[in-house]
């Protein structure tokens, strides 16, 4: 029987006298892709950064890889997973290659010297991300799509078998998310990762990933796989977002996409 890689059980957070998340439990099996959607406010955020260890719950049970959470150091936990925030925090006075160096700290020895294996895995990772172009670039002249796919990068020389993003796309134009998700299909033809992915881009979900998490008021009220969730669409995202959705399909037959509907736009 294979060990869930993330198990969480009635899992419950607070901020202040807020409770965000009310009890949720979520199984991630090993290379399962979810995509967790819902309103601001839902929780979403909230329980990626659980999963990474940036907070912790108030109640419930984390495991990873079938061993409580809170049993692992951090050098430990950063060889599992890697976690790419919606946008970092503060200015980074590094260059593009001496950050992505960073994403190989818990791989190096006690001097804390690269390898010649960890300068093959930043080399690597540069180059599945496409940013060969920006390695001499100061991270604080870079575009919000720029950024972002150094921020992959450093996760990915990681080389952790689990990949957390935060909203990863949220700032992006359409050119640099499309660049963004090509990063991602070539980093898991090579390596098959488990991926938890915060995201409001519903049809991206669904053609990104395996499953699809909803939340509504800090509660999941579906998890499955996207074809289950298709089935049960447009009626979950009307529940979730108080918006008519209509589903539309491509004049091949072969693709599909939900987008929202208001009565009040002029004809």
């Amino acid at each position: 029987m294979n060990v869930p890689v993330v198990r969480l059980e009635n899992v419950h957070a607070e901020y202040g006298s807020n409770e965000i998340l009310k009890g949720i439990s979520l199984t991630v099996e090993q290379n399962q892709r979810w995509a967790i959607i819902g309103r601001n406010g839902a929780g979403k955020s909230t329980l990626v950064k659980i999963v990474a260890d940036l907070l912790h719950p108030g109640k419930g049970a984390l495991d990873i890889n079938g061993i409580p959470a809170q049993q692992y150091t951090a050098k430990k936990r950063a060889k599992i997973m890697a976690y790419v925030p919606q946008k970092p925090d503060g200015v980074i006075p590094y260059s593009v290659h001496d950050f992505v160096m960073l994403g190989r700290y818990c791989a190096m020895g006690f001097l804390g010297m690269p390898s010649q294996e960890d300068s093959v895995a930043v080399c690597e990772a540069i180059n599945i991300c496409d940013i060969g172009h920006l390695a001499g670039r100061r991270m604080n002249t870079l575009s919000g799509g720029e950024l972002q796919r150094v921020l992959l990068a450093g996760a990915v020389a990681q080389q952790t078998p689990l990949l957390l993003l935060d909203e990863p796309t949220a700032s992006l134009d359409p050119a640099h998310e499309r660049l963004f998700f090509e990063a991602i299909a070539r980093l898991n033809e090579r390596r098959k990762l488990t991926i938890i992915m915060i995201t409001h881009d519903i049809n991206t979900a669904l053609v990104q990933c395996s499953h699809v998490g909803a939340l509504l008021n800090g509660q999941f009220i579906f998890t499955g796989t996207t074809m289950e969730f298709k089935t049960k669409c447009p009626a979950i995202l009307k529940e979730i977002f108080d918006v008519d959705f209509e589903r539309y399909i491509s004049p091949d037959g072969k693709s599909e996409a939900f987008g929202a509907w208001s009565a009040s736009c002029p004809q």
